[in-house]
């Protein structure tokens, strides 16, 4: 019985190997893996709580349309400001009923708000060691950051007259050691997570005004307050 004749591949055609067949898919699964991890690493807090609200309704069977969505975060938007306002509100009025609200500045921050005192309410000059009669003031900014949830960061600052003590060897150690006092005292007193929670000292280096008179150094002298919430 005769053989078959085998089809003969035409002149110039290339062969065809399945290992190349494999590699290209291999490549093109590689490709899309790697830009779907692109895309992770970049998405936003808020674009992901946006994510996940949404989400919920669809899942309540309430899918949203992006008109929905658009107006979800201008909700949400509204609802972060009225939130800093009143926090704002609130420590104005105490600041008023204790005769303070002449030196002690607020001012709104992209992420919330800076409360601003100058160190001379707090400290002895060259001391780290909080006054008693700062406790009510440090006990009251601990109620707003737990009643609306707030990080609070704070800042030591001194101006530049040297320091050189046994406890200080430079204004870097005074104004970190006060905004860890200070710190410290709104914890243990106010029952805040410490991961809500920091302590910066500046030294001289961020004066709000030139060290040239007594005035502007004492201006410069500060603990200030900043009180974050989450874009």
């Amino acid at each position: 019985m005769e053989e078959e004749p085998k089809p003969r591949r035409e002149e110039g055609e290339a062969p065809v190997a399945g290992w190349q067949t494999i590699y290209c898919s291999l490549a093109l699964i590689l490709v899309a893996f790697f830009a779907m991890l692109v895309s992770y690493s970049s998405l936003e807090e808020k674009k992901v709580s946006l994510f996940i609200h949404g989400r919920g309704n669809i899942d309540a069977g309430n899918p949203l349309s992006g008109l929905d969505m658009m107006k979800l975060s201008r909700q949400k938007a509204a609802e972060r400001e009225e939130h800093i306002m009143t926090a704002m509100e609130s420590l104005t009025a105490y600041l008023g009923r204790m005769g303070l609200d002449q030196v002690v500045y607020i001012e709104r921050t992209t992420r919330g708000f800076k409360v601003t005192f100058p160190s001379h309410l707090f400290f002895e000059s060259g001391g780290a060691a909080i006054k008693e009669e700062a406790h009510p003031s440090l006990k009251e900014i601990g109620k707003i950051v737990k009643a609306g949830n707030f990080s609070l960061r704070v800042e030591g600052h001194t101006d530049d007259v040297p320091i050189h003590t046994a406890e200080f060897p430079s204004n870097w150690e005074l104004s970190t050691t006060r905004a860890v006092n200070v710190l410290r005292y709104i914890h243990e007193t106010g029952d805040i997570s410490t991961g809500k929670l920091s302590a910066e000292g500046f030294s001289q280096y961020q004066p709000l005004l030139p060290n040239d008179t007594p005035e502007k150094r004492q201006k410069n002298r500060r603990v200030a307050f900043a009180f974050d919430l989450p874009e």
